[in-house]
């Protein structure tokens, strides 16, 4: 597994819970593989107002071997400047993360990868991560499927490292290079509220609408990290050994549910 490029080092109870999606991304493209701040793709309130259900990015894009894939779902963000070495995922408690895979064409997730985070008593992170495998629902309200029988479909480790299992599937969590390519002073242009209240894209004007030419994309967040969960597998395995050989993915984080209201 090849990583995305990392600016920064970080510092070095599985229950059953009903959740509701509080952020979403679909995967509209592939990843391109730094002072340690964080990136923010800008997202609702709700999400703003609690950084760890954030969501960047999803990306899938063929791995450097044949016959496998790799999905990322990128999160966390934004950090406080220099905040990275101390970044953490959500608590399994408060946040369940999932990357979803439809390979039937009707928009519903047939498998699901969920990730769940647990800290330790020295602060260090492990990261349980099931699948594929069958969600045990469907759609905006899930429950956590047991790593328990899941045999080599079930992944246990620390984050900041790579993890394999006997089937073939490779897991890492823990900070990376956000790729994000996007002409960002047109995109500020036709969307002026989400431009910064400070810094260089602050001083964007309501000019011109005019766009980069083709080729000349610029990487904005070329020095900003965010927390990515790469995992690489093989492509049997999203595609039912080739029975099912389209597959869409995205992504969801799941507030735990505490009350009726969410």
């Amino acid at each position: 597994m090849r990583l995305p490029a990392l600016r920064g080092r970080p510092l070095p109870r599985v229950v059953t819970r009903v959740v509701a999606p509080i952020a979403a991304a679909l995967v509209v493209t592939a990843v391109v593989a730094g002072v340690v701040v964080a990136s923010d793709h800008q997202d609702t309130p709700l999400v703003e107002f609690n950084q760890r259900f954030d969501i960047n990015d999803v990306y899938a894009f063929p791995a450097s071997a044949p016959g496998r894939t790799v999905l990322v779902l990128g999160t966390s963000s934004p950090l406080t400047p220099a905040g990275t070495p101390t970044a953490r995922f959500g608590d399994a408690s408060e946040v369940l993360y999932q990357l979803k895979v439809d390979n039937d064409g009707d928009g519903v997730e047939n498998l699901v990868f969920q990730m769940a985070f647990e800290n330790d008593a020295n602060g260090a992170q492990k990261v349980i991560m099931v699948g594929p495998v069958r969600p045990n629902q469907t759609g905006t309200h899930n429950t956590r499927v047991g790593p328990s029988g899941q045999g080599g479909r079930a992944i246990v480790g620390g984050t900041d490292r790579l993890l394999t299992s006997t089937t073939g599937i490779q897991l890492f969590a823990g900070p990376r290079d956000d790729p994000f390519f996007i002409d960002l002073e047109a995109f500020f242009r036709v969307l002026p509220d989400r431009r910064p209240a400070s810094g260089p894209l602050s001083q964007i004007t309501q000019g011109p609408l005019t766009f980069r030419p083709p080729g000349q994309a610029v990487d904005f967040v070329r020095r900003l990290n965010d927390l990515a969960i790469v995992i690489e597998l093989p492509t049997a395995l999203l595609t039912e050994n080739g029975k099912r050989p389209r597959f869409g993915v995205w992504g969801t984080t799941s507030m735990r549910r505490t009350s009726s209201t969410l």
